[in-house]
């Protein structure tokens, strides 16, 4: 079935951006294997994070079901965490120090957000689910290694789960998550997402699209044992036929960029989502965002939607 898909969506992805342009792929790892069972996950070039927590979502008595169809929810966006460079001021957009993104972690969590699956806003949009009040979710692209180094051992601290989205022919990449930092990850609670094969546009070749969409969903599952169930649209570059095509290869729904927070079953398969850029404060965090300051049961949000049913 044909999704709905609002002009300001097509507009958005213009203003918003992409990704970072595709690096070239340097030579493979061989000695990087997937872990099996009764493996003991080590990362090759970094060590793991110290931390042994496993942080788990247990709703309060402040948790209530929201039934199906509109939920405000925001979708942040990030890329690498890790200083900029200094070469490349385009580039620098997409890094957010560490030192920087720990106090939006903390602001967050000051400010009573609780972080969910992302596959738990899905089934709130379909069928309904039970939500904290401030929920929101944490979305990676790229796969890229500071992730797992720098924005990992964070987020176990307040209790925060998040989704990667993988480019599937850079898991054996230097610079990039492979399947033994991954499995530390979904180990934790977090989940996977495919973005695409090559990272390519697919508005631009679409005679690639099985290839950047369905192909690499099944690379990801076989290497990492996951279910893959979303899909993250490279550069947030996509149009009708791409959609039809996402959903009728088994993903649950799709993730783009945008500005909105609020979401319904016409935007399932563009779930709008706010990129988090280098320079990032508190105010500039709570200006992109629909709650800020501590947590009051009796504020309720407007909600900001991208369409209607």
């Amino acid at each position: 079935m044909r999704k709905i898909i609002p002009l300001l969506l097509v507009t958005l992805l213009i203003v918003a951006g992409g990704c970072v342009p595709d690096p070239a792929p340097a030579a493979p790892t061989p000695t990087v294997l997937p872990p099996t069972a009764t493996s003991t996950a080590t990362a090759t070039s970094t060590p793991l994070p110290t931390s042994t927590f496993t942080p788990t979502i247990t709703p309060t008595a402040t948790w209530a079901f929201q039934p199906a169809g509109k939920i405000v929810c925001p979708i942040l966006l990030y890329h690498r965490i890790a200083e900029p460079p200094e070469s490349d001021s385009d580039a620098a957009r997409y890094y957010v120090p560490l030192a920087d993104f720990e106090m939006q972690m903390q602001t967050l969590h000051e400010w009573g957000y609780t972080a969910i699956p992302l596959s738990l806003l899905i089934t709130a949009i379909t069928d309904g689910a039970t939500l904290p009040p401030r929920p929101f979710v944490i979305t990676f692209d790229d796969g890229d290694l500071s992730v797992y180094t720098a924005a990992f051992p964070v987020m176990q601290k307040y209790g925060y789960t998040g989704t990667i989205y993988l480019v599937a022919n850079r898991l054996y990449t230097d610079g990039f998550m492979g399947p033994v930092e991954v499995k530390v990850l979904t180990d934790a609670g977090w989940e996977v997402g495919s973005h695409s094969m090559t990272h390519a546009d697919l508005t631009v070749d679409p005679e690639r699209l099985r290839a950047e969409g369905y192909e690499s969903r099944l690379k990801l599952q076989e290497e990492l044992g996951v279910p893959v169930e979303t899909f993250a649209y490279p550069y947030g570059a996509m149009d009708p036929f791409i959609v039809d095509h996402i959903d009728a290869y088994g993903y649950r729904a799709a993730v783009g960029l945008g500005t909105f927070y609020g979401h319904d079953r016409g935007t399932l398969f563009y779930l709008s989502r706010i990129e988090v850029r280098n320079g990032t404060d508190a105010a500039k965090l709570a200006a992109i965002l629909p709650w800020a300051g501590p947590f009051e049961a009796t504020v309720t949000p407007t909600p900001v939607f991208t369409s209607t049913p």
